[in-house]
């Protein structure tokens, strides 16, 4: 086998592996899987009810995730947990996103709908999180995900009421209390319907376009940045 004939035997193994981490990133059921995994660490049997989705059907897609090294387990007793294999994977997830929703039309169609531009419905990003805290502004945060998965990993100084037990825990809030609320990231609808509700009630409420993934990406990214000074 000649030089170039090898090289570029390399380079289809090469791109062959990247093709088998795209191949387990071409399902939505996959992609709910490592979002709901970007929360924090889960078994078959809490994925599954969380996402609705048969344990055979769960267990069949982490086998695929984890084939690509997406993810990877360990053993509790009788219960297998997964996680991301790594910070990476979020990453691969927020870059899918950014093409996503910069190049499919139908995707920017959705997203209108879903961001509602323009409207009391209409996000805030961290940025401006940030510059409210700078600004010495006052505001108190919501997580309105899972206690779990509020548990795992939350903003600094949020308050968890998960969305199901949301519109019958809002007494502790005042209505002159301005509320951001978050919940798993961009494409969670529950901070939509909590401050729909907050809303309708005549509460100051905004909701938060990132979750505690992004968060917690954005302040290790700062801190690695730091430490390279």
């Amino acid at each position: 086998m000649t030089t170039d004939s090898t090289s570029q035997t390399l380079k289809y193994n090469l791109f062959e592996q990247l093709a088998q981490v795209s191949k387990a990133l071409g399902h939505a059921n996959r992609l709910m899987i490592l979002d709901v995994l970007s929360q924090g660490e889960c078994d078959v049997d809490t994925l599954h009810r969380k996402l609705n989705l048969s344990i055979a059907n769960v267990s069949k897609h982490l086998q695929n995730l984890k084939q690509a090294g997406l993810v990877k387990n360990r053993r509790e007793g009788l219960r297998i947990i997964y996680m991301l294999s790594d910070r990476s994977v979020f990453n691969l997830i927020v870059s899918l996103r950014d093409v996503a929703e910069t190049q499919l039309e139908e995707m920017q169609t959705l997203l209108t709908e879903h961001l509602k531009p323009n409207t009391p419905l209409e996000p805030i990003s961290l940025k401006a999180l940030k510059l409210m805290e700078q600004n010495q502004q006052s505001y108190t945060l919501v997580d309105v995900r899972p206690q779990d998965e509020f548990v795992a990993g939350h903003l600094p100084n949020a308050i968890n009421l998960p969305i199901d037990e949301f519109s019958t825990n809002l007494e502790q809030f005042k209505l002159s209390e301005p509320l951001i609320v978050y919940c798993r990231g961009p494409y969670c609808m529950w901070s939509t319907d909590a401050v729909q509700t907050l809303l309708s009630l005549g509460y100051q409420a905004k909701r938060l376009k990132e979750g505690y993934p992004e968060w917690q990406n954005s302040a290790l990214s700062t801190a690695e940045e730091i430490k390279s000074v």
